[in-house]
C-alpha cells in the first residue's frame, strides 16, 4: 500500500538530500530510509556518498555529485506500508464475528478484506498522529504529595505503536522497564524487537492488533523521573556513529528484552558453558586425588560469581548478542564482543554477604583435640578457624571494559538495564580505538625516530671510518714522504758509493706506502692504507705458515 507524502522537483529533491542528508529527508517526511533511497535512485536523484557528511563535519575535502537531467521535471514521493493479513487478523476473530457456517473457523474472504483495510488505515492513522501523541500531556493525579501516571488501555497501545517505548517512557516521565510492565498488566502488545529498525529500512512489519480483555482499561503508576532514554551527552558520545547509525543503535538499545528462557542460546555461549562446566569436573577430580593439587586458571564466569548465577550472566550476555548482531557485531569462544571493529569485554563479579562461620566437623575435631592437648601441654598453639564466610548473594555487577558498571539495585536489575549496557558498549568501543589508533601513531612514531636515529647512527659511523682511513692514508704518505726524504739524505752522503739497487728497493717501499701510488709489494702484497698503523703493519710470518 502506497501512501502519497509530497511531490517535489528533482531539483528540489537533490537540493534536500544534499543540504540536510537522506537521513534527514526521511525524517522530514516521516518516509522509511530504505524506501526513500529506492525513490531516489528510480528518480536518478545523486546521494552524498558513505563518509561524506563526516567529512564536511571535520572539515574535510568533499566531493559534491552535480545535478543532472531535467530540474523541473516532478517526483512523488510515497511511503508504503506492509501489512500482515491473515496470521494476525485471524486472531482478531471473535465469536461475534465469525460467521454461522464457519464450523472449521474458516474466515470469509470479505471478512478478511475488510479487517485488512481497518489494520492498514489503523496503521496509516497511528504513524500521522505520532507527532500529536508524543507532545500530549499525560492524564495524571496526585496523591500524598506524589504525581501518578493515569494509563488508559487504548490510549497507551495507540502510543507504543506510534512511537519507540523510550520515547513514551519520557513522555510518561517513567522508565521504559515501567512502560513495559504497564502494557503487560493492561493486555497491550508491544512491537518485538528490531520493529523500528525494519520499519526504518522499510521491511515489512506486522502491527499487533489490540486484543480484547476483561482487565480494567485503566491503570496507575507513580511518576518516578527515571527514564532509560539515552540523554544528551549520551547521544553525544555516539556522534561518531553519524546519524543514520546512531538512530539505528538507540533504537535497537531501547527495544532490547531478555530472551525467553526455553529459546536456544549464541553458540559460542553453549560451547563457553561447556568448557565452565568441563572445567568444573578436571577441579573435583584434583580436590580428590593429591597428586594433582595444582589448580588452572577459571575460565570466563567461573570463579567470579557464584554457580547458580552464571546462566543468568549468559543470559545477559545472550540477549545483548542477539540484539547486536544485525548491527555487524560478534563474540568470540571466549564471549568477548567484537563492536565496531574492536573488543570489547565485559565482566561480571557478585557481591558477597558477611557472614559468622559455622565450624565444620573437621574444625570442631581440631579444636577437641587442642583443648585435650591443651590440658597437657600449655604451649599447644590453637587452630586458626576463620571467625566469618563471605557467601554470594545473587547481586551481580557489570563493568564494560573495565569502567563503566552497572549493577543490581533496589530500583532495578541488570537485566532493565540492558539497553544502557549496549549503548556504552558503543561508546567505549570509540574510546578502545582511540587508544589503540593512539598506540598505533605513538608506535608509528618510535619506529620513524628508532629509524632516524639508526639512519644517523650508520651515517655517523661511515663518517668516522671515512675519517678515520683518511688519517690513516694520511700517515701513509708521511711514512713514504719521509722514506722518499731519507733516501735523497742517503744518496746524497754516499754519492761517491754505488746505492743504486738499494735507491731502488727504498722507493718501490715508498711507492707501498704511499696511498696516492699504492704500488703491490712483490712479498708483502697490496697495504690497506684506511686501516690503522697496528693491523696493517707489516708482521713475521710463523712456521707453521
Amino acid at each position: 500500500m502506497q501512501i502519497p507524502v509530497i511531490t517535489l522537483t528533482r531539483k528540489q529533491l537533490y537540493d534536500e538530500v544534499w543540504e540536510i542528508s537522506v537521513a534527514g529527508v526521511s525524517r522530514k517526511y516521516d518516509i522509511p530510509y530504505a524506501q526513500l533511497i529506492k525513490q531516489l535512485k528510480a528518480a536518478s536523484i545523486p546521494i552524498p556518498p558513505s563518509g561524506y557528511w563526516t567529512k564536511l563535519r571535520l572539515g574535510k575535502a568533499i566531493e559534491k555529485t552535480d545535478f543532472s537531467g531535467l530540474p523541473e521535471a516532478s517526483v512523488a514521493l510515497y511511503r508504503e506500508l506492509t501489512v500482515a493479513r491473515e496470521p494476525k487478523l485471524n486472531n482478531q476473530l471473535d465469536e461475534k464475528t465469525k460467521c454461522p457456517d464457519e464450523t472449521q473457523g474458516v474466515m470469509s474472504d470479505s471478512l478478511k478484506e475488510e479487517l485488512v483495510q481497518q489494520s492498514e488505515e489503523n496503521l496509516e492513522q497511528s504513524i500521522k498522529e505520532k507527532p500529536a501523541i508524543l507532545n500530549e500531556i499525560p492524564e495524571t493525579t496526585q496523591r500524598y504529595g506524589q504525581i501518578y501516571n493515569i494509563y488508559d488501555r487504548e490510549t497507551l497501545y495507540r502510543e507504543v505503536w506510534a512511537a519507540p517505548v523510550t520515547e513514551i517512557a519520557k513522555k510518561y516521565k517513567v522508565s521504559d522497564v515501567a512502560i513495559h510492565k504497564v502494557c503487560k498488566s493492561l493486555d497491550v502488545p508491544t512491537p518485538p524487537l528490531g520493529y523500528w529498525a525494519k520499519l526504518r529500512a522499510g521491511k515489512s512489519v506486522t502491527r499487533t492488533p489490540l486484543p480484547q480483555s476483561t482487565k480494567e482499561p485503566k491503570k496507575t503508576g507513580i511518576q518516578t523521573g527515571y527514564t532509560t532514554s539515552a540523554d544528551e551527552d549520551t547521544q553525544r558520545s555516539l556522534d561518531f556513529l553519524g546519524e543514520e547509525d546512531k538512530s539505528v543503535v538507540l533504537a535497537i538499545a531501547s527495544q532490547i528484552r531478555l530472551p525467553d528462557e526455553n529459546e536456544r542460546m549464541h553458540s559460542a555461549i553453549i560451547a563457553h558453558r561447556k568448557v565452565i562446566a568441563e572445567w568444573k569436573k578436571n577441579e573435583s577430580n584434583k580436590d580428590n586425588n593429591r597428586w594433582q593439587q595444582r589448580k588452572t586458571s577459571p575460565p570466563y564466569l567461573a570463579g567470579t560469581i557464584a554457580n547458580d548465577s552464571i546462566p543468568r550472566a549468559c543470559h545477559i550476555i545472550d540477549a545483548l548478542i542477539k540484539a547486536m548482531e544485525p548491527l555487524d557485531c560478534k563474540l568470540t569462544e571466549q564471549l568477548e564482543f567484537v563492536v565496531n571493529g574492536e573488543m570489547v569485554a565485559i565482566s561480571f563479579s557478585e557481591s558477597q554477604d558477611k557472614v559468622p562461620h559455622v565450624p565444620t566437623k573437621e574444625e570442631n575435631r581440631r579444636l577437641l583435640e587442642y583443648e585435650e592437648r591443651r590440658k597437657k601441654y600449655s604451649f599447644e598453639a590453637k587452630p586458626q578457624i576463620r571467625k566469618y564466610d563471605y557467601l554470594y548473594n545473587g547481586r551481580l555487577s557489570l563493568t564494560v571494559a573495565g569502567q563503566k558498571s552497572f549493577r543490581d539495585c533496589k530500583a532495578y536489575r541488570l537485566e532493565d538495564r540492558l539497553g544502557d549496557v549496549l549503548l556504552e558498549m558503543y561508546i567505549a568501543s570509540e574510546r578502545l580505538k582511540q587508544q589503540r589508533l593512539a598506540r598505533e601513531e605513538a608506535e608509528r612514531k618510535r619506529q620513524e625516530e628508532a629509524e632516524r636515529k639508526e639512519a644517523h647512527r650508520k651515517i655517523y659511523n661511515e663518517e668516522v671510518d671515512r675519517t678515520t682511513a683518511l688519517e690513516n692514508e694520511a700517515e701513509d704518505y708521511s711514512i713514504a714522504c719521509k722514506i722518499r726524504a731519507y733516501i735523497d739524505a742517503y744518496a746524497a752522503k754516499h754519492e761517491n758509493e754505488d746505492i743504486s739497487e738499494w735507491v731502488a728497493w727504498a722507493n718501490a717501499k715508498a711507492n707501498w706506502y704511499d696511498p696516492t701510488i699504492s704500488r703491490k709489494d712483490e712479498l708483502l702484497g697490496e697495504r690497506s692504507h684506511g686501516k690503522d698503523s697496528e693491523s696493517k703493519k707489516p708482521k713475521y710470518v710463523g712456521y707453521w705458515r
